[in-house]
């Protein structure tokens, strides 16, 4: 039998259900958010460049009743790879500090993201440029096309969200990098489907993506959670067959809650888990080869 591990999850069933009021601090995270956006604005208008905004600060922007309401830690810009340095280096000519692991010269690039501070006084935030938010072994997702379809973000120049669809779908693929642990995540989900979206399109760039099995897994989770936006048909589009529905039984238990039936893990741990939510597995397996390459060359380089 399911069970909710959180009051935050009745909002799922009920669409009058009002998300909890924000706390006085998460009014001061808000704020500082709003500060460090508004910098990251500005120098990217300075150079030309833009970028979406996505995850949390993005949704508390556009679906959440105002931007304290959703807790994050952490601010995610996704970029076209081929402009990823140069959004970096707006970044840190406006004055965040950039951090990127040494330890990792050959890999780094790989894992998707690289990290800069951003300060305000005393206080800091966490801000991440992203040329994919897969790690390792991206997708094949064309990122200048989600950009092309994205929207400007509300005040703030330089800024996108990206079509409701495609957030879905963003949102749905970091959740299965974390192994469906982020339990912000289905609000995030349930608010966006709520909002409006053409499940015929969604269903198309699931399938473009290769993100149909993580959408089952998903919409299953979230059918079985009652949320009001999963209809039955709705989960039945991106049914993954017999074969795959075996492969996911020992990582995740879906329509369960919670879904990963494992510990937190990195390492082999965490690739074997992830290997049945990647529909293109032979892509998955080449890039796991060329990420151990690189980094037998950090190896190497560290000696």
């Amino acid at each position: 039998m399911t069970t909710h591990p959180m009051p935050l999850f009745d909002l799922l069933r009920d669409p009058r259900a009002g998300i909890p009021a924000p706390t006085p601090q998460a009014h001061a995270e808000a704020m500082l958010r709003a500060h460090v956006l508004g910098q990251i604005s500005r120098a990217l208008v300075a150079r030309g460049e833009r970028v979406m905004l996505v995850k949390g600060a993005a949704l508390a922007l556009t679906v959440y009743p105002s931007p304290a309401a959703r807790p994050m830690c952490d601010v995610d810009l996704l970029v076209p790879p081929q402009r990823e340095r140069a959004v970096i280096d707006a970044l840190v000519a406006a004055g965040l500090e950039l951090h990127e692991n040494r330890w990792r010269p050959k890999s780094r690039g790989m894992l998707g993201e690289t990290q800069l501070v951003a300060r305000a006084g005393e206080m800091r935030l966490l801000v991440e440029v992203h040329g994919t938010l897969d790690k390792i072994v991206p997708r094949p997702i064309d990122i200048a096309a989600v950009e092309g379809r994205a929207r400007s973000a509300p005040g703030l120049p330089g800024l996108l969200v990206p079509s409701a669809e495609d957030h879905v779908l963003l949102v749905a693929l970091h959740a299965a990098g974390h192994e469906f642990r982020h339990e912000i995540a289905w609000i995030d989900l349930e608010l966006l489907l709520r909002g409006g979206i053409d499940k015929g399109i969604l269903v198309e760039r699931a399938r473009e993506f290769q993100l149909g099995t993580v959408m089952f897994v998903v919409l299953s989770t979230l059918q079985a959670l009652g949320a009001a936006s999963v209809e039955a048909e709705f989960v039945e589009a991106f049914e993954p067959g017999r074969f795959r529905r075996a492969a996911l039984v020992p990582f995740y238990d879906v329509g369960g809650f919670p879904v990963a039936r494992t510990e937190a893990a990195l390492g082999v741990r965490w690739v074997v888990g992830q290997m049945p939510l990647r529909d293109d597995l032979g892509g998955w397996v080449r890039g796991l080869a060329r990420y151990a390459v690189a980094r037998v060359g950090d190896r190497i380089a560290r000696r």
